[in-house]
């Protein structure tokens, strides 16, 4: 969880250990509950998952290590491996 601006909220780290230990920072997708578009960059979240809602990949930000205030756990490999493809979408890399 991280608060940015007003607003607490969960986020997907994305980014690698290796760039986020050595910037001091994370590079993240925000979770949301609300409805959206069906999009190749918007990751519906399973049962497995622990959370309900959906990634959006489109939606990238800085986070930094100070700005993070609860570890909830990992999603899936199979999620992981979704946010992959929809990080791809938004980046334009496919």
């Amino acid at each position: 969880m991280v608060t940015l601006g007003e607003y607490r909220k969960p986020w997907v780290i994305v980014s690698n250990n290796a760039r986020n230990s050595r910037l001091g920072s994370s590079l993240g997708v925000r979770i949301t509950t609300s409805k959206k578009p069906e999009l190749d960059s918007i990751v519906e979240l399973t049962r497995d998952d622990g959370l309900t809602g959906r990634v959006l990949c489109d939606d990238i930000t800085v986070i930094y290590h100070d700005e993070l205030e609860e570890l909830r756990g990992a999603l899936t490999p199979a999620t992981m491996m979704r946010i992959n493809t929809g990080l791809q979408a938004a980046l334009a890399l496919r």
